[in-house]
């Protein structure tokens, strides 16, 4: 004949998909140092998405789910973008959620005591701790001439004084991201009059 008809073809329409991204962090409030691993959760990524983390927008990391770092510092913003494979992907891109992290900084503890110096024999020398960073759970460790006296308390009173006998106080606590803290007081040396 004059004309002929083709092999027909039917189509297979698919639809477009949006390509999405959350991340997800380990812990945001952190000591300097302490490893925080961030992952990655994506949707519409197809088989083989790829991943690329940043920190304050400066690429880091690897092509990977997650992403871990023990040098972050207080502000830091963490973010990953995914560049998805999936078919109809619209846009190709898409940028997580951001975290911000919170680095504390170590603080050591530091002890001042104070009180009279002079006392007449048999009187009552009182003394007085003061801390700063104290932590918790504080033990006070009060010493007369290096010996262990008193009570777990930040004051001290004593009538046994010798003429210069030499006061102090020792510090002890558990205080955030310096784990265990000591800190030694200044020293009063005493002038017991008889």
């Amino acid at each position: 004949p004059a004309t002929a008809s083709s092999n027909s073809i039917t189509m297979v329409l698919t639809p477009a998909v949006t390509p999405s991204i959350s991340i997800s962090a380990s812990s945001t409030n952190i000591c300097t140092g302490t490893s925080v691993t961030f992952t990655a959760v994506p949707v519409n990524g197809g088989s083989t998405p790829s991943y690329q983390w940043k920190v304050n927008g400066t690429n880091v990391g690897t092509n990977s789910t997650t992403y871990t770092s023990s040098t972050l510092s207080n502000n830091d913003v963490v973010t990953c973008v995914l560049t998805s494979n999936a078919t109809c992907a619209t846009p190709a891109t898409a940028t997580s959620n951001s975290i911000s992290m919170v680095v504390n900084t170590p603080a050591a503890s530091t002890i001042t005591i104070s009180g009279g110096n002079t006392v007449c024999a048999g009187a009552s020398a009182s003394f007085t701790a003061s801390v700063t960073n104290a932590g918790s759970s504080p033990v006070y460790q009060w010493k007369v001439n290096g010996n262990n006296v008193g009570t777990n308390s930040s004051s001290f009173s004593t009538t046994t004084l010798a003429n210069n006998d030499v006061v102090s106080c020792q510090f002890t606590s558990v205080n955030g991201c310096s784990g265990t803290n000591s800190a030694n007081s200044n020293t009063i040396t005493m002038t017991v009059n008889p």
